[in-house]
């Protein structure tokens, strides 16, 4: 049985990946500061991972369950949406400290712990299309995910050979309240749960975790507009995203 550990997996998604997980026999400990409701899971450790020592934590799981980790999820996030000028700068350093610098200090953490311990291991960082393709209003949100997916190709190269993979999924908008209950400044909030399903992308992420998968751009709509993208750069921008953004402001300054 091997053991996955789930960092943020208190709901939406992580919660989705949790039940999943141990619908196929996975061990699975979920780190963070919400307990997910699935009564199957025996160990949560909660934990503020903004400040964590991730070496001690994953060597306690380990001691803990009496089961090495394969794998590490890290699907924590979190989000400060609207006009950029407006955002406050703490709450821009905090969308950074979460998305940026907790995913990469549990990613190098967890592969010096491999590699230290000669064991193979696998790091998914679960970020979002936005990392790979600018959206309005989603500055800060989208720089974030876009350094963290940079970070983790740049630390794979450190890791060739020793069959440790540091990977980063890009879903793009899920059917959750992750977006309605993020902060929004200077336009209105989103209210609606729109996007992909959340069982589905579940079922993506737990393929490539098991290496069933190698599309590591989860949805149709969203491989789309990344295929368009390289091949006609900027039309989706001018053709959508352009369009959309005059919309949003519009709707608000009239509003």
């Amino acid at each position: 049985m091997k053991q996955v550990t789930i960092v943020g997996g208190g709901g939406g998604l992580g919660s989705k990946l949790v039940e999943q997980l141990l619908d196929r026999d996975y061990r699975v400990t979920v780190v963070g500061r919400t307990r997910p409701k699935e009564p199957r899971l025996q160990n949560f450790l909660t934990t503020d991972v903004t400040h964590t020592d991730w070496r001690s934590l994953y060597a306690t799981i380990e001691k803990l369950t009496g089961a090495p980790i394969s794998a590490v999820v890290f699907v924590a996030g979190t989000a400060a949406f609207g006009r950029t000028a407006q955002i406050p700068p703490d709450r821009a350093r905090h969308t950074f400290e979460l998305n940026f610098w907790a995913c990469t200090s549990a990613a190098t953490a967890a592969a010096e712990y491999w590699s230290e311990a000669r064991r193979p291991g696998k790091f998914l960082a679960i970020l979002s299309i936005v990392a790979r393709h600018a959206v309005p209003l989603e500055a800060y949100y989208s720089a974030s995910k876009a350094a963290a997916a940079r970070f983790l190709e740049s630390l794979q190269f450190e890791y060739a050979g020793r069959k440790i993979e540091l990977m980063s999924v890009f879903p793009g908008m899920l059917k959750t309240p992750f977006r309605r209950r993020a902060e929004w400044y200077g336009v209105t909030s989103a209210s609606d749960e729109q996007g992909a399903d959340v069982q589905q992308t579940s079922r993506a992420i737990i393929r490539l975790l098991e290496g069933r998968r190698r599309t590591r751009v989860i949805g149709w709509r969203e491989r789309s507009i990344d295929v368009a993208d390289h091949v006609l750069p900027g039309v989706y921008d001018r053709v959508v995203l352009r369009a959309r953004a005059r919309k949003l402001l519009a709707f608000d300054a009239v509003s």
